[in-house]
């Protein structure tokens, strides 16, 4: 059976002046990850701060103002018809290449890695997942069926993911590129490309990934620390591994409540309020509030691919898919850092981590999604509008696939 294309946004009849209607339940979720991530950031840096610079308030000013900024980037993302990045994503795609190229020659060095500008203020790799996600998306809802020729699809799509592994992989940071090339493979499967093509593109990818830290010094020292903090935890390096886990061990169920963590002192828990965070969660709220955390990711990938399977074309669809895959994927890859189950690599919690770049990015990201989602719910609001195609179009992605 075929299925037609039907329903680009640009093609479907439209209010000219859009009433701005969100989703609500998205936006709560969102709106509470980033409340307990502003107290749990205070908390975990009140010591370093005052230790470091007399005021226990330093982080948590700072942190506030990137919130308030990044909660009006979201409503000005959400305003914007996502349409439009379609149009914009080969221009943003070249400049997250030129910045990707450019911190590695003049990027600021920090904890032996090249992925800063200005001392550690922007981290270019953050805005730069968000861009590619975009031209990804452009790009497969071009190809339609002829993502399944392999001259068309897997191809392009390889040496594509090639070129940003390599650009990433050099700063080095091995977990961004994860993040990137898993979600674009989601997004190519989502497409409708082949099985045999997926197996190809995660052996390749496993194969890639074995290699550097094979090879890498850095990513090779760090696999050999983590399976060190487990054969000699009290000389281990990887003493971030050994604190995280003492630190979820004394949160036991209910937590030594907010304020209460000795992990986040000085001399514990290296970043307690950034990479680590979860870590303090876990401490000071114990595993209840660890498990909310969990929970409440857990609703945003339900609330994104529900935007995604809603979304008015296969653009909007994709779109929806790698925001809602990269943002969850990062989650979990922080929290299985915290919980021992992977080395360190230095990604951030969405919404709750300490840093302006990724809080920035990740409230706009949500402003997308959140624009995505106003016009399904103008388009289902239509009477000339077809209902439910963007099912049918995942549907067909996952028919007779070979």
């Amino acid at each position: 059976m075929t299925i037609a294309k039907q329903g680009s946004p640009r093609a479907a009849k439209r209010k000219k002046t859009p009433t701005y209607h969100y989703d609500w339940g998205l936006l709560t979720i969102v709106m509470s990850l980033l409340a307990i991530g502003l107290v749990m950031v205070f908390s975990a840096s009140y010591a370093q701060s005052l230790n470091g610079f007399a005021t226990p308030y330093r982080f948590i000013i700072r942190q506030s103002m990137w919130a308030g900024l990044a909660v009006c980037g979201l409503f000005v993302m959400a305003r914007i018809d996502y349409a439009k990045w379609e149009q914009f994503s080969i221009p943003l795609m070249g400049l997250a290449l030129l910045t990707l190229l450019a911190v590695i020659t003049i990027g600021s060095e920090t904890y032996g890695s090249k992925r800063t500008f200005f001392g550690g203020s922007v981290q270019p790799s953050e805005p730069a997942k968000v861009a590619i996600i975009m031209y990804v998306s452009a790009w497969l809802a071009s190809k339609g069926r002829k993502i399944r020729d392999v001259r068309v699809g897997l191809l392009p799509f390889s040496v594509l993911m090639g070129i940003i592994t390599v650009l990433i992989v050099i700063q080095p940071d091995i977990s961004t590129a994860l993040i990137i090339v898993t979600t674009a493979s989601i997004m190519l499967f989502i497409s409708g490309a082949k099985l045999n093509q997926l197996l190809v593109v995660a052996v390749g990818g496993a194969g890639t990934f074995a290699l550097v830290i094979r090879y890498s010094t850095y990513a090779g020292g760090r696999v050999e620390r983590f399976i060190n903090a487990f054969q000699n935890p009290l000389q281990s390096e990887e003493w971030q591994t050994v604190q995280s886990i003492q630190a979820m061990i004394n949160g036991q169920i209910f937590g030594v409540g907010v304020g209460n963590s000795t992990a986040k002192l000085p001399g514990y828990l290296p970043v307690s309020w950034s990479d680590n965070i979860f870590a303090i969660i876990g401490e000071e709220l114990g595993l209840l509030g660890a498990l909310l955390v969990i929970f409440l990711f857990a609703l945003f990938a339900y609330r994104g691919l529900r935007i995604a399977l809603n979304a008015p074309d296969n653009f909007g669809m994709l779109l929806a898919t790698g925001i809602t895959s990269m943002l969850v994927l990062q989650a979990i890859l922080n929290i299985a850092v915290v919980v021992a189950v992977a080395p360190a690599t230095g990604v951030t919690l969405p919404f709750i981590s300490y840093g302006g770049s990724s809080l920035v990015t990740a409230l706009g990201a949500v402003g997308i999604l959140l624009s995505i989602s106003r016009y399904s719910e103008q388009l289902a609001g239509s009477r000339n509008a077809p209902r439910n195609i963007a099912y049918a179009r995942f549907n067909f992605g996952w028919r007779d696939r070979g």
